[in-house]
Order: structure tokens, then C-alpha cells, then sequence
């Protein structure tokens, strides 16, 4: 059993951003925090991360070629309506960033360096008499709505919070999933792994035990294809290690998980 837990510690540490790699994109960050400040000035409430980045749950680039580093653009009012507004968020981010490729991609803008990508999302807080003030994001285009509330705070405090009461196994349970999922096509979306994840109430003492449980939890209900595909192969490959556990056949163990979960070469 220490075999298994043994070589899922070692996937989750490749899943890892390294220290000097984070600390070269928080550098990024504050780059262009520092230039999206001076083009907007006082017409701008903030400029903050948001996203699986700020949480730890992100995948480094090498291995989710779609990672990016969310920001979010606050505004102190709506001034324009989204396309407007993205517009001259990609206008700035053309000007400002003219040897990087820089794209609209509804409801963000993207900016694609070298070793990082960010998305940018204006937003603006709207008063509500019921709720209080509310982050406004632009909505997809497939929406009827221009803007639609968002809380990126409230999954952040929910994971982190979990995450103190699994005794740091559930940031490294989410990676693997995610990890799984990437390797599947991504049939599911990050955010929807990382609800999942923060909605059961765990009980085991190992990452093996954590992994288990989050697969036993998987629910096909209203899934696609892809989905059902994905939720059969983890539920299979769960049977299978947890019989090959069970008669302590830790080698066949270990290369059933090598199966699901390759290291990286």
C-alpha cells in the first residue's frame, strides 16, 4: 500500500508547478497588472487572480497545453457593453504586447507569452438590493444574457477550506483527475472537478484512499458520452486496484495505476 501512495505523491509532484516557474509567472502578473493599472487609471476598482492558479489546482502548461492563469479586470462601473469592453481590452493588449500572440476569445482576452498564458475578463461589481453588490462578467455567446454574475471567491475559499480539513489531500486528489481528464480530452470542465471534489466527505487516511472515494462519488447522471466514458475507466480502474489491494498485490497494483496515471517521461 505504501508502494501505491508512494508513486501517487510522485505523479502529484509533477503535476506541480515548481517554485521558481510559479514565482517567474506571479513576476508576469504583476507586469501586466502594473500596465493594465496605468492604461485605465482611476477608472479601474482592481486587477486580481482568480482561477485554479490562485488556488494550487492548476496543471503546469507542459502537461494541459489549454492552462492558462485567469486575471480579472474589475471596473468601477459598466461602461460599455462586453464586446465593446473586450475590444479595448484586446487594443490594449495588442499595444502592450506586440511580440506575444494576443486573441479575443469571448468572454476573455487572451495574451499567450512564452511560458504562460493569461486570460483577462473585464468585470465590473453591479448593487443589488437583495445580494449586495455582484461581480458582472461578460456571458458566452450561446447566452441570452451580456453579463452574468460570478463568485470566483467562493470556490476558492471552499477548496482551500477543504482542503485544511483533508489534511492537504485534496489539492493533490483534484490533480489527478485532472490529470486523468486531460489525458481523456477534457471531457469534463476543471471547475466542475473541483465542485465535485469539495462536495464529499471524506474519510480515508491516504491520497490512495482520497482518489477511491472522489471515484466511487462520480455520478453519470445526465453526462455525455465522453463523460460516461470517463466515469467507466476510473470506475473500473478502481475495482481493479482495489482487488489487487486486497489480495496485496502491491507490484500489480502499482502498474495498474501506471496504466491511468503515467509518470511523465
Amino acid at each position: 500500500m505504501m508502494e501505491v501512495d508512494s508513486y501517487l505523491n510522485k505523479i502529484v509532484g509533477q503535476l506541480t508547478i515548481d517554485k521558481p516557474t510559479r514565482d517567474g509567472i506571479i513576476a508576469s502578473f504583476d507586469i501586466l497588472k502594473a500596465k493594465i493599472w496605468s492604461e485605465y487609471q482611476d477608472r479601474l476598482s482592481s486587477v486580481e487572480l482568480f482561477g485554479s492558479f490562485l488556488r494550487s489546482t492548476e496543471l503546469p502548461q507542459k502537461i494541459d497545453l489549454e492552462s492558462d492563469i485567469d486575471v480579472l479586470a474589475i471596473f468601477k462601473s459598466k461602461e460599455f457593453q462586453p464586446v465593446t469592453m473586450l475590444k479595448h481590452l484586446f487594443e490594449f493588449a495588442d499595444a502592450q504586447y506586440s511580440r506575444s500572440t494576443v486573441l479575443k476569445s469571448h468572454p476573455t482576452v487572451v495574451v499567450e507569452m512564452k511560458k504562460v498564458r493569461f486570460e483577462i475578463v473585464p468585470a465590473y461589481y453591479e448593487r443589488s438590493f437583495w445580494n449586495g453588490d455582484e461581480l458582472k462578467i461578460p456571458a458566452p455567446r450561446n447566452n441570452d444574457l451580456k453579463w452574468i454574475t460570478t463568485e470566483p471567491q467562493k470556490l476558492h475559499k471552499e477548496v482551500l477550506l477543504k482542503n485544511g480539513e483533508t489534511h492537504n489531500f485534496l489539492i493533490p486528489t483534484i490533480k489527478l483527475i485532472k490529470y486523468f481528464n486531460v489525458r481523456k480530452g477534457r471531457p469534463f470542465e476543471s471547475y466542475l472537478i473541483e465542485q465535485h471534489a469539495i462536495g464529499i466527505d471524506y474519510y480515508g487516511h491516504t491520497l490512495t484512499d482520497y482518489l477511491m472515494q472522489f471515484i466511487e462519488e462520480l455520478e453519470s447522471d445526465g453526462a455525455n458520452d465522453l463523460q460516461r466514458e470517463f466515469i467507466s475507466e476510473l470506475r473500473l480502474f478502481r475495482k481493479n486496484l482495489l482487488d489487487l489491494l486486497k489480495l496485496k498485490m502491491f507490484d500489480y497494483a502499482k502498474l495498474e495505476i501506471e496504466k491511468y496515471f503515467p509518470l511523465l517521461s
